[in-house]
């Protein structure tokens, strides 16, 4: 049985995105994870609230979004719970975080991308940095030799980042690459850009580039498993695209991850 949304109370009547601290969003990058292969956006998005300690400011509610609750994943000490989808703030960096914990429901995915859309232009938000896993096996010859990090920008975005163009140069004239950047117009035809395993991603990024919103996909191709060093380098890439902390760092895991492949086996077993 497909999702079934009660008719009788329209989705814009419903405040979808809750900021429930007083905060100026204007001119701030926003960095959303999209569900995917891995959960290594996920991953990398712990690994940034870790690092920069935001603070949270509000929680998102849609009925794409499946209902979670649990405990603080970033402390062990805080009686705060969690639910499927928050939203962080850093007014040192300019930057509005979003953590999804739940899967994004197919039927109500395009209503949930547009409606996040008008809140980033009704706040002012610069630009926009999509964070996902994508299948490895959907890897063509050439790409198989070449880097797993991907980028895919808009136009707009370039312009607004030197980083961004910096790393197409290279990517151009290097001989040795550590990622690959791809830009897009408007009109760019989805079947020419692969984005398997990457949940909305596509869908997001490109309701943004038609927008007019400045927006890149910082992708990963990976495999369900160990996706810690998938998050990792996603986060390192982030890093190098908006440097928030030294190059060198150490990107701490949260409290929440000592039980990310559950207790050890029982003393009994043997």
């Amino acid at each position: 049985m497909g999702l079934q949304i009660d008719t009788r109370y329209s989705l814009q009547d419903i405040d979808m995105i809750h900021i429930q601290e007083n905060v100026n969003l204007k001119g701030c990058t926003l960095i959303f994870p999209s569900v995917s292969v891995g959960n290594a956006a996920q991953l990398a998005v712990d690994l940034l609230i870790t690092k920069i300690k935001p603070q949270k400011v509000g929680l998102i509610w849609h009925p794409a979004i499946m209902p979670l609750v649990g405990g603080d994943p970033y402390s062990l000490n805080e009686t705060a719970l969690t639910t499927s989808a928050e939203v962080f703030y850093s007014g040192q960096w300019k930057l509005v975080i979003f953590q999804i914990r739940s899967p994004i429901m197919q039927e109500a995915s395009q209503d949930f991308v547009d409606r996040i859309t008008e809140w980033i232009k009704e706040n002012y938000i610069d630009k926009i940095v999509i964070l996902s896993g994508i299948f490895d096996y959907t890897r063509n010859d050439s790409e198989i030799a070449g880097p797993s990090v991907k980028f895919v920008a808009s136009r707009t975005f370039r312009e607004k980042c030197d980083v961004l163009q910096r790393l197409g140069d290279q990517t151009a004239t290097s001989g040795y690459q550590t990622c690959s950047v791809v830009i897009c117009d408007g009109s760019q035809d989805p079947k020419k850009i692969s984005m398997y395993g990457g949940g909305i991603s596509w869908k997001f990024f490109n309701a943004c580039n038609v927008g007019g919103i400045p927006a890149v996909v910082l992708m990963k191709y990976c495999s369900e498993g160990d996706n810690i060093p998938d998050a990792i380098l996603l986060c390192t890439h982030l890093n190098t695209l908006l440097n928030f902390a030294p190059s060198d760092c150490n990107w701490e895991s949260p409290p929440s991850w000592t039980g990310m492949f559950g207790n050890p086996p029982q003393h009994g077993l043997y």
